[in-house]
């Protein structure tokens, strides 16, 4: 896998003019790729994107609507990796309020079943982080590669054992992401990912 590897020599520094040049030489490896119009890292390749808007009042418990938490809405990007196993994510959250609160390790999930039903968290995702003063929006960026963990038993085994991206692709509909507060557990907000 190729590294990234960034350089800096130390040069005399004029600020005579108000203004400070940077040079930056980025080696991407893979002998000058990205120069030959190549792919430097597969690992930011993606085999499907999904992007999903998720809202209160998709959230149920079990099978019965709960309204979720009012006023609060969220945007889910993915992009998965079949070939990795592998999910990149960029979680924002707007109005949520409340602790974050699930038996699961986080509170934010990809959970596997059909819009209008519940069902098992698959992918656990750290919880977004307050961006701005008044923490009306939160967001949480980053990549994870199977094995999944999630902190749910489900006959004996967590609920993230065995599972891989590639069964997301297969099927997306029956797949949705969500994040649970104090104020609504079974969900604050929630959107099916097809």
């Amino acid at each position: 896998m190729a590294s990234l590897a960034l350089c800096a020599a130390a040069v005399p520094l004029d600020l005579s003019s108000g203004r400070v040049t940077l040079q930056l030489d980025l080696d991407l490896g893979q002998h000058g790729a990205f120069a030959q119009g190549g792919v430097a890292d597969p690992i930011f390749t993606f085999t499907s994107q999904h992007l999903v808007h998720a809202e209160p009042g998709q959230v149920v418990d079990d099978v019965t609507p709960t309204g979720g938490l009012a006023g609060a809405s969220g945007t889910f990007n993915f992009g998965l990796n079949s070939h990795l196993n592998m999910i990149c994510y960029n979680i924002t959250l707007h109005n949520f309020q409340g602790d974050f609160e699930s038996p699961a390790n986080t509170a934010t999930h990809i959970h596997e079943a059909a819009r209008g039903a519940s069902g098992p968290p698959r992918i656990a995702f750290p919880n977004p982080a307050p961006v701005d003063a008044a923490g009306t929006v939160r967001s949480t960026v980053g990549c994870l590669t199977g094995p999944f963990v999630t902190g749910v038993m489900v006959e004996d085994k967590d609920s993230g054992e065995g599972f891989h991206v590639q069964q997301i692709e297969a099927n997306p509909a029956a797949f949705f992401a969500d994040v649970h507060s104090s104020l609504a557990l079974p969900g604050a907000v929630r959107g099916q990912i097809a």
